[in-house]
């Protein structure tokens, strides 16, 4: 059964479009360089923003799980990351809008993957994910952990309590937000070949939202906007879509 990530359809085909070529003459390697994570919403509100990043710096690694020499090695591995909300809090409902739901695409076709942490009843890990970032474009997440919230954002049984991550986090600073760790079967190399640091793994990262204002069903989602050598913000175009 597949599960369908709570992100928007939107009016941006066009648009994504040619930036999707435009990025993608810049070279797959070029994709793969990277230090940290500017998310941007590819719905028509602009509203919508996340910093995703690994815990320490650019080269993290994802720890294995293992004992002992090499035949030891169960092939599993434990990610960690952090997400912060750096959207701008709305006027009429400072608490939106909210990070629900983030994902990743991974080479090929892998599950196995579990949620460690955090581990209250807020968020979930899903796989085999669906995620609608236009009303003609779509992406396979292999996994993503979305937080227990009906269609309209709000958590069941807890009106005045709603899921997710909040509006006004930091933006461009490690350890800001919340952090997520997942094990599963995550890839030792990425193609190019390079290896798969953690925040390599993150290039195929996708946020959702909810509570968004002047979006169609109040949801958007977000993906990596690399940042342009030299500077230290979002860039002009997302990375390519899909990844692999």
């Amino acid at each position: 059964m597949t599960t369908t990530l709570p992100v928007a359809a939107s009016q941006v085909v066009r648009a994504l479009r040619v930036a999707l070529i435009v990025f993608g003459a810049l070279g797959f390697l070029s994709v793969m360089s990277v230090s940290a994570h500017f998310v941007l919403g590819v719905g028509p509100s602009g509203s919508t923003s996340a910093f995703v990043s690994s815990p320490t710096d650019g080269t993290d690694a994802p720890i294995q799980v293992k004992w002992g020499s090499a035949a030891g090695d169960t092939g599993l591995r434990v990610v960690c990351f952090y997400v912060a909300n750096t959207s701008q809090p709305r006027a009429d409902r400072p608490d939106w809008p909210r990070v629900t739901g983030v994902g990743f695409e991974l080479p090929g076709s892998i599950s196995g993957f579990a949620l460690v942490g955090p581990v209250d009843a807020d968020w979930h890990l899903v796989e085999g994910v669906s995620a609608s970032l236009s009303e003609e474009q779509s992406v396979t997440l292999d996994f993503a952990i979305v937080a227990d919230v009906n269609p309209t954002g709000r958590t069941p049984g807890r009106p005045e309590d709603p899921a997710g991550i909040p509006p006004g986090q930091q933006g461009g600073v490690r350890g800001v937000g919340t952090r997520f760790c997942v094990s599963g079967p995550f890839p030792d190399a990425l193609p190019g070949p390079v290896s798969a640091t953690i925040e390599r793994i993150l290039n195929g990262v996708v946020v959702g939202f909810h509570g968004v204002d002047d979006a169609r069903h109040g949801t958007d989602a977000g993906v990596w906007f690399p940042t342009p050598a030299g500077t230290t913000g979002p860039g002009p175009f997302p990375r390519m879509i899909p990844l692999y």
